[in-house]
């Protein structure tokens, strides 16, 4: 499976002509501006780490981006870009929220793996999803500075989590029947793939907002590991969510395909 989300590469710089100065300069700003951001925006803040906690690369400035981008721009053009960039008095950048997108590059070892043995790493991935349900059916809300919006927000009692915390039941039994590759119930795979899917894409949300960094209110036993875990690495539920999900697509379109 992919690695969950990454940075991807800055926009590609668009032809200048040099010799209108002022369009030079408001394209190089547009440029900017594409490929960079407040960190207010969407990076996460944590006052007891000393601030804004660059999760994606950073802090980056405008003058060393522009001459990245612009090697053959004259240096006036560039002071005068980045001059304006800087006219609200913001010098530290993040990188744009529009290029944090998932890694969409597979792992072939994955996809060469028949559904047997897929189905056999499953059991492990569901252990894995239970217990994050269980540590965030166990926590108490915590949102900060950069709380992700509504439909992000994941309360202990959301319908998602509940959801997928069913569908973790019944994926047990079907997995647990003689042949299970060729005798599951489609329709219950099915609904499962699609519960892990609006979970983690609500996850994907979660982590795209920045509350990878929240302070979290850590339990004891099991959920004291995944919390740790998550506070390590927000992709990590977003990440098991997809890699089961993904088996559990595979495994409805085989059922399918039988009949």
């Amino acid at each position: 499976m992919s690695s969950g989300l990454g940075l991807k590469p800055t926009f590609q710089p668009p032809e200048i002509d040099w010799s209108d100065e002022d369009g030079a300069v408001e394209a190089m700003v547009e440029w900017f501006h594409m490929n960079f951001e407040d960190p207010a925006q969407h990076t996460p803040y944590e006052s007891a780490e000393g601030g804004y906690q660059y999760i994606w690369g950073g802090p980056y400035h405008a003058d060393e981006e522009l001459w990245d981008a612009f090697p053959d721009a004259p240096e006036e053009l560039i002071a005068r870009a980045a001059d304006e960039i800087q006219s609200d008095g913001l010098f530290d950048w993040a990188p744009s929220d529009l290029r944090i997108q998932p890694d969409d590059e597979p792992d072939d070892d994955d996809y060469r793996q028949p559904l047997e043995a897929r189905l056999e790493a499953l059991g492990g991935q569901l252990d894995r999803i239970e217990q994050h349900i269980a540590y965030w059916r166990n926590r108490a809300p915590q949102l900060g500075h950069n709380g992700p919006p509504d439909e992000f927000r994941l309360e202990p009692d959301d319908e998602d989590l509940a959801a997928a915390e069913a569908s973790v039941a019944q994926v047990r039994v079907e997995l647990a029947k003689p042949d299970r590759a060729n005798t599951a119930n489609a329709e219950v795979i099915e609904k499962a793939e699609g519960a892990f899917k609006r979970l983690a894409n609500k996850i994907f949300g979660w982590i795209k907002a920045g509350a990878g960094a929240l302070v979290i209110g850590i339990i004891g036993g099991a959920g004291k590991h995944i919390g740790e875990e998550i506070t390590k690495d927000p992709q990590a539920f977003w990440n098991v969510l997809t890699e089961a999900g993904s088996t559990l697509a595979d495994w409805a379109g085989h059922l399918t395909a039988l009949f």
